[in-house]
């Protein structure tokens, strides 16, 4: 690799110590891959309320990466929504009562918590594998040859890992990857030169803020709606974690282009303007911002060893709350396919992730544009309130639970034995192992490996060996005497079903013979070493 010596190459530099450059790094480190995490900014973010809605998807990718208790002590599911105009009470509704978990998604709701909540827990179980942020420390340039990347740096603040002193210092990293998740002004997308197409909305701006505010129940979040303005007209929800509330509203610039600041005096006078409720006390702001959609994304996510995830490789309106959570969710894909070539598994498994993650990418972009829409148009409250229900609008899943990739590069289904097929998600359904013992899919499911499932009489097929060692592959022979794997798989009879380490089905047929499944496991880079 260029001049570098190999011996101080790290496997992975993750540009970017938002949620998605952290669930990236976990997801290597818990794979045993030395990746390092710069970041920009000099120091952590403890405020704001962005990124504030986890969708039950990242709630299971959260499971599987073993943070979601932390995260669901922390976040809040059980929020009822008020819709008013004006002083007037539209109605309420309580998303709960027809989100309750189920045994193939125990995770049915929006949670809400603030996202700098969300990056300190990921950043306190990656520390757990030994890796911390590197804060104050930006990407100024890259080059890159067919053995990795070498990385310029520049370190504002901070000490390297030996505890020297690095402020004001510029140096090289030497990587045999690099991933940008820094963000939809992506330093690393620039830097590869890669397109970001499609639009910024200039006439649309919305305030948004942390605040105090006294005199409104704090069980229920309260949106306004305008027939102008639709629930742009003001949003107030209850953070519970961060002890105030998130405060959002849409502003149109006056006649010389200028957006009002979003000042403590601004909320007040637009709330006595547009709610008009008695009693009711807004604070002066502890953050706040102005913000305005942007609708991109790139035409691809890789540049030789350097790829893409999250808002550097797609930004979309903030309506059904999908931007955090595709982006988590690209980090788990990458996540487990880089651990593999790390280990051996051909660089073309890394196409793989283009290939599965930009077609979700371009689907959100067009769900979310037209949600926006009608969220912002005269029937925004009503919307908004089928959006909470249902976590759907219009036929378009905000849950992320019907995401798949079926007719993707990297699956195969042996005969029709299974309802299910390759490429969809894998759910939970408990069960027990095969003496007895109660359990569920996704605590057999769970860690950096594949799982080879078995459902019914027959064992666990063998695999041929000797195979090098690229990514783990457990063996979970369950019986079901509930029926739930049955219902959740489809099954019409025993079955066996091949999962990837990211959650998703690689394999299914009612049998697999020793050969077909090394074959498919080959294919994937996935020679394999057992697992208990």
């Amino acid at each position: 690799m260029h001049t570098h010596d190999q011996t101080n190459t790290i496997d992975v530099l993750v540009v970017g110590a938002g949620p998605v450059g952290l669930a990236l790094a976990l997801g290597l480190a818990r794979a045993g891959v030395g990746c390092r995490v710069i970041e920009r900014e000099p120091r952590f973010r403890d405020r704001g309320v962005r990124g504030k809605g986890v969708n039950p998807r990242t709630l299971e990718v959260f499971d599987d990466l073993g943070v979601v208790d932390a995260i669901l002590d922390r976040g809040a599911l059980d929020l009822k929504v008020r819709t008013y105009e004006g002083s007037r009470l539209l109605g309420e509704v309580d998303p709960a009562a027809g989100n309750r978990p189920a045994p193939d998604r125990p995770y049915p709701g929006m949670l809400l918590l603030s996202q700098h909540h969300t990056e300190e827990v990921l950043r306190s179980r990656l520390a757990g594998y030994g890796v911390t942020v590197e804060t104050g420390t930006e990407l100024i340039d890259y080059t890159q040859d067919a053995d990795g990347v070498l990385a310029t740096v520049h370190r504002a603040t901070g000490r390297d890992n030996d505890g020297r002193d690095t402020a004001g210092r510029t140096e090289q990293l030497a990587a045999r990857y690099l991933v940008g998740c820094d963000g939809g002004r992506s330093t690393v997308r620039k830097l590869a030169g890669i397109p970001f197409l499609g639009e910024t909305w200039e006439e649309e701006r919305f305030l948004m803020a942390s605040m105090d505010v006294d005199g409104l129940d704090t069980d229920a979040m309260h949106i306004w709606n305008d027939p102008r303005l639709g629930v742009g007209a003001l949003a107030m929800i209850p953070m519970r974690a961060d002890a105030n509330w998130a405060v959002h509203l849409s502003v149109a610039p006056d006649e010389h282009g200028a957006i009002p600041a979003p000042t403590g005096d601004t909320f007040r006078r637009l709330f006595a303007e547009r709610a008009g409720l008695p009693g009711i006390t807004l604070h002066e702001p502890v953050w706040s911002t102005v913000w305005r959609p942007t609708v991109r994304m790139v035409e691809r996510y890789r540049d030789g060893r350097v790829l893409l995830a999250g808002d550097a490789a797609h930004c979309h309106s903030a309506a059904g709350g999908q931007g955090m959570n595709t982006g988590i969710q690209d980090a788990h894909n990458l996540s487990w396919k880089l651990a593999a070539v790390l280990r051996g598994a051909a660089d073309r498994l890394l196409d793989s992730y283009q290939a599965e993650r930009l077609p979700v990418a371009r689907a959100v972009l067009a769900a979310t544009s037209a949600q926006h829409r009608v969220l912002f148009g005269a029937d925004g409250a009503r919307a908004l309130t089928e959006q909470f229900v249902h976590l759907a609008a219009a036929g378009n899943d905000f849950t992320g639970l019907s995401v798949g990739y079926r007719g993707g590069p990297l699956g195969r289904d042996l005969d029709d034995t299974t309802g299910i097929r390759a490429g969809d998600r894998a759910p939970d359904a408990p069960c027990t192992t095969a003496d007895g013992t109660p359990t569920r899919l996704f605590d057999l499911f769970r860690g950096p490996h594949f799982t080879l499932l078995t459902v019914g009489a027959h064992p666990a097929p063998e695999t041929s060996a000797p195979l090098p060692v690229a990514t783990p592959l457990r063996r979970a022979a369950v019986l079901d005497p509930g029926g739930h794997v049955a219902r959740a798989y489809g099954l019409r009879g025993p079955a066996v079903v091949l999962v990837r380490p990211d959650g998703y089905v690689a394999l299914t047929g009612a049998t697999a013979d020793p050969g077909t499944l090394a074959e498919q496991l080959l294919s994937y880079g996935a020679r394999y070493a057992p697992v208990a």
